[in-house]
C-alpha cells in the first residue's frame, strides 16, 4: 500500500518551483491611497478644488511729506512745494538745497548754489527770553551751518530764514546762519522771516 505523500514536502524539493504571492509596486499603494482619501472626501461634502487666485499681494504705501521752501523768481521769494521723507529741520533745509540744483521750473533760482548744508543745531531761549506775545510757550533758536566760498547775499539768508520759519512756526523762532568752512567761521546773525518782506514775490505772503 503505497503512503501518500506530503505535498509540502514535495514542494521542498530541490529543483520544484515555489509560487510566491508580489506586493504591489509602491507607487500603485500611493495611488490607492490618494483615490481612497478623494473618494472619502466627496463622501463628505467636502469637494476637492486647485490653486485659487486671491488677487494682488498687499502693498505698503508711501506718502510723503511735502514742505514749502522758498527759491528765487527774479530775485524774489517763490513758495514751491516738495516732497521730503520728514519734516525734521535738518531734511527741510537740505530740500532747498537740492531744490536750488534742480528747480521745479526754469525760471526759478536760487542764492544758495556756491554752499552747501553742512549741520543743524538747535538751541532753546532762555526763561527770560520768551516772547510775551506767545505766552509761556517755549521756542528754539535754529542755527544753520553751511560750508562754502564767497559772500551769502540777503536773498540767501532770506531762503534759509523763511523755509524754516514757514515750516516750524510753532517751535522755532529765529534762524541764525553759520559759515563753519573755509576759512575762518562767519556768522550772519540771526534772523526772522518778517525782515524780508519787502523780498516777496507779487502775492506771497510771508511767515513772521
Amino acid at each position: 500500500m503505497r503512503a501518500h505523500r506530503d505535498p509540502a514536502r514535495k514542494a521542498g524539493r530541490p529543483g520544484t518551483a515555489v509560487r510566491r504571492t508580489e506586493r504591489p509596486a509602491r507607487p500603485a499603494r500611493w495611488l490607492a491611497a490618494a483615490l481612497t482619501a478623494v473618494l472619502t472626501l466627496g463622501g463628505c461634502g467636502i469637494a476637492p478644488t486647485g490653486v485659487q487666485d486671491r488677487g494682488r499681494p498687499p502693498v505698503i504705501s508711501y506718502s510723503p511729506t511735502w514742505v514749502t521752501v522758498y527759491l528765487l523768481r527774479d530775485g524774489r521769494l517763490e513758495p514751491v512745494r516738495i516732497p521730503v521723507g520728514s519734516d525734521t529741520a535738518s531734511d527741510i533745509i537740505d530740500t532747498l538745497f537740492r531744490a536750488g540744483k534742480q528747480p521745479p521750473e526754469p525760471e526759478l533760482t536760487t542764492a544758495l548754489d556756491t554752499f552747501r548744508h553742512y549741520d543743524t543745531e538747535t538751541t532753546r531761549y532762555a526763561e527770560s527770553g520768551r516772547r510775551k506775545d506767545l505766552g509761556d510757550t517755549t521756542g528754539y533758536r535754529l542755527n544753520v551751518i553751511i560750508s562754502g566760498e564767497g559772500t551769502l547775499s540777503r536773498a540767501g539768508i532770506a531762503q534759509l530764514t523763511c523755509t524754516i520759519r514757514q515750516n516750524k512756526q510753532e517751535s522755532i523762532w529765529s534762524v541764525e546762519i553759520t559759515r563753519l568752512f573755509p576759512g575762518e567761521p562767519r556768522s550772519w546773525g540771526e534772523h526772522t522771516c518778517f525782515e524780508f518782506r519787502d523780498l516777496a514775490a507779487d502775492g506771497v505772503r510771508l511767515p513772521p
